[in-house]
């Protein structure tokens, strides 16, 4: 919805999926057999789920974060509540596509009276995801109205949620009436359904040669689409944003020079922050690009092509390791090595020790003692943009810690 090109480029392209996003998906399978079998997280610690080519053994902090979700899925469906678990909708026929065209699947959808709830369970921990006026839940709620409207209720409110426990405990939560959603569906949905048509059908070929018009017309850049988009290293948009807020579409002349020479020096330090605040906005963004930038030309070089200037050659050698640990436990006992010196004991942290706890090998009367011993620093300060739901800290300028002596020195 916010770069309506940004599938064109992308066709074709590999898609990788990471470590992290795998782990979400093995988590989001714990959610649905727990709910499907109506059992406790828990009560799959130790089960090997196998996800995009990575292997998870749910864990005691997986079936912890787990089960915040669950049971809030129980509160929402109550005594008289419907579930439905990981459920494959459709809404084509709000945004005015062909049937195989528009299918996601919910997490969780809660028909209740008059309202339809829909729950979208996130594992990540990086960015905080929030359910206003979300479109990604906008549609699956509109599934969920074309798949259970007058069959498992007669629907006038939607409530959409999206539970990310590991960021926090409360999920976020957004309400709205069945008539705006449908509204939203068939207006800003389908019309930016047409908008990415067009820029199927507008010479696809030109296009991808980054052809200026269709540029400006379909290519939008921005730090929420590009994040993960696949075709970022490559988007001609994209490469004339950074390099405009790098180093600027027009050089500097000398007169401009020779104004802020004169300008006053409070001016001058507002002007500073102004181009600070104007280049931090875009940090993100030019980071991200610079990181897709060498990925995509690792990618080509070890697929065999050819990037001018640039070649592959044999990195540092890795950390040295034993073959075989036994073997050589055993070896250095023959040498009479006191026990100190054959191994490396360290303290366990208190994250250890508070599994140790949950599994019961630290005593319920123990484990209060060493919560008495756990200390934990604050977080550091850091900037942020001011839609930041954290309170500004109450930081005084520095020029406050002095007082004046210009009244005595006159």
């Amino acid at each position: 919805m916010l770069c309506p090109g940004s599938h064109v480029l992308q066709a074709g392209l590999p898609r990788k999926s990471s470590q992290y996003a795998a782990e979400g998906t093995a988590a989001h399978q714990v959610l649905t057999w727990a709910l499907q079998e109506d059992r406790p997280a828990s009560a799959y610690i130790g089960r090997v789920i196998g996800a995009d080519g990575f292997t998870f053994v749910v864990d005691d902090d997986m079936a912890r974060h787990v089960q915040t979700c669950i049971d809030y899925v129980h509160d929402l469906r109550g005594d008289d509540g419907i579930l439905f678990v990981d459920t494959r909708v459709n809404y084509s026929s709000y945004l005015g596509t062909p049937e195989d065209e528009a299918w996601g699947t919910a997490d969780v959808i809660i028909a209740r009276g008059e309202e339809i709830i829909v729950v979208d369970f996130k594992y990540g921990m990086g960015v905080e995801v929030s359910a206003e006026r979300n479109p990604q839940m906008s549609l699956y709620a509109l599934g969920a109205l074309q798949m259970y409207q007058g069959i498992a209720g007669e629907f006038t409110h939607v409530r959409m949620a999206i539970s990310q426990p590991r960021i926090k405990a409360a999920p976020s939560e957004y309400d709205t009436s069945v008539e705006a959603l449908e509204a939203w569906g068939r207006s800003t949905g389908r019309s930016t359904v047409n908008t990415c048509r067009n820029a199927v059908l507008f010479d696809e070929p030109y296009a991808k040669q980054g052809g200026p018009h269709w540029q400006e017309l379909y290519l939008r850049p921005g730090e929420k689409q590009c994040k993960f988009c696949a075709a970022k290293a490559t988007c001609p948009a994209l490469r004339n944003q950074v390099a405009d807020t790098v180093f600027g579409s027009v050089p500097a002349t000398p007169d401009e020079f020779t104004d802020v020479q004169d300008m006053p020096a409070s001016e001058m330090h507002q002007t500073d922050a102004q181009w600070l605040a104007a280049c931090l906005a875009k940090a993100d963004l030019i980071e991200d690009w610079c990181k897709a930038i060498r990925a995509e030309v690792e990618r080509r070089l070890l697929a065999g092509e050819q990037v001018p200037g640039f070649k592959v050659v044999q990195g540092k050698k890795g950390a040295r390791q034993w073959t075989d640990a036994a073997t050589v436990e055993q070896t250095l006992k023959t040498m009479r090595l006191k026990a100190e010196q054959m191994y490396d004991f360290k303290l366990i942290s208190p994250t250890t020790a508070d599994k140790l706890a949950k599994a019961g090998t630290i005593g319920p009367k123990q484990w209060p003692k060493l919560q008495s011993l756990i200390v934990q620093s604050e977080g550091k300060p850091h900037v942020a943009p001011e839609s930041d739901p954290r309170p500004a800290l109450g930081i005084r300028p520095v020029a406050e810690d002095f007082e004046s002596i210009a009244d005595d020195l006159a």
